[in-house]
């Protein structure tokens, strides 16, 4: 009776490696999709995302569909993708948000770790900026400015990533904002002496800087601004890690290695041509390509240094 079990058992173990391995190497074999959490509009992942679609599918040999899926600030979304088969046919570009700070609030049915990294694909180039005739013009004459004066700023709220930034940078620098969120931010608040400073997209920006109105103390991305080579990054001044408001593709976390990987250099092969590349300059997002072990590592990281940053804040115990 025990050799008919074993023999059962290794018989079992057997079939199921076969069919993992065919299924593996034979797929893909019916579409994918690419699950967007945001609102198609203007939205910069789904632009670039629409133009990756079509020659994905040149390159896998299957229709390639982006569908957008907004609500819940991206969690209904990136939790749908956590409950998708783990088959390679969904993926999703998901932000920083939904994946470190909402899941350290304890606002996600999901946890980090249920969905696994593609990599890192493109950042939306978050700056802060200030009144062009401000009398500092970097993070550390800020900070020196800020110690024995008022400064006033306009972010998205304490829980958004670029607000989380700014006020580390504050408690860097040894000073604290006065601070205030808007459901509508808007560069006219700095322009009109509403708030000395402000969190916001350089697209958001850019006509005020090039007039003349406004200009940019620091960017919140790992690199430097190709538009403004001569702003330093927060990280660059010391005033934080290179933190940036990252996108990256996401799997369910038991998608097979070999899918993902097949699945993961397909995805940065198209980003990486020509005519993509284009798209991704037009459309305003800065690309850092980052692969799936990178990607993990700096999550890791994120959740420990978002936590210390929230807890000192008060917005999480």
């Amino acid at each position: 009776m025990k050799k008919i079990v074993c023999h059962l058992m290794l018989s079992v173990i057997l079939v199921t490696m076969v069919l993992i391995g065919s299924s593996s190497a034979e797929w893909p074999k019916k579409p994918i999709m690419i699950i967007i959490p945001w609102p198609a509009g203007n939205d910069p992942s789904t632009m670039v995302a629409s133009a990756m679609a079509p020659l994905m599918s040149e390159e896998l040999g299957v229709p390639v569909k982006v569908v957008n899926k907004p609500g819940g600030g991206a969690v209904l979304a990136t939790n749908e993708l956590r409950n998708s088969r783990p088959d390679g046919y969904t993926m999703g570009l998901i932000s920083i948000g939904p994946m470190i700070t909402q899941v350290l609030r304890g606002k996600t049915p999901y946890k980090n770790e249920d969905l696994r990294p593609l990599g890192l694909v493109w950042s939306s180039p978050f700056t802060l900026a200030c009144r062009a005739d401000a009398p500092y013009n970097n993070l550390k004459e800020l900070s020196e400015y800020g110690k024995n004066h008022d400064l006033k700023l306009a972010h998205w709220g304490l829980g958004a990533v670029p607000t989380l930034i700014a006020m580390n940078a504050a408690k860097i620098g040894g000073f604290k904002w006065k601070e205030t969120a808007y459901k509508q931010l808007n560069a006219l608040l700095v322009v009109k002496g509403d708030a000395d400073v402000i969190t916001f997209s350089t697209p958001g920006i850019k006509d005020y800087v090039e007039s003349g109105q406004m200009k940019i103390l620091a960017c919140m991305l790992p690199d430097r601004l190709p538009q403004y080579p001569d702003v330093h990054t927060v990280a660059e001044d010391g005033f934080g890690d290179a933190y940036s408001i990252w996108f990256g593709a996401f799997v369910p976390a038991k998608t097979p290695d070999d899918i993902a990987t097949k699945l993961s250099n397909t995805f940065f092969k198209v980003m990486a041509m020509p005519a993509i590349q284009e798209v991704i300059k037009n459309v305003g997002v800065i690309p850092h390509p980052t692969g799936p072990e990178k990607a993990r590592k700096q999550m890791d990281s994120e959740l420990a240094n978002f936590g210390a940053i929230m807890k000192d804040l008060g917005i999480i115990q």
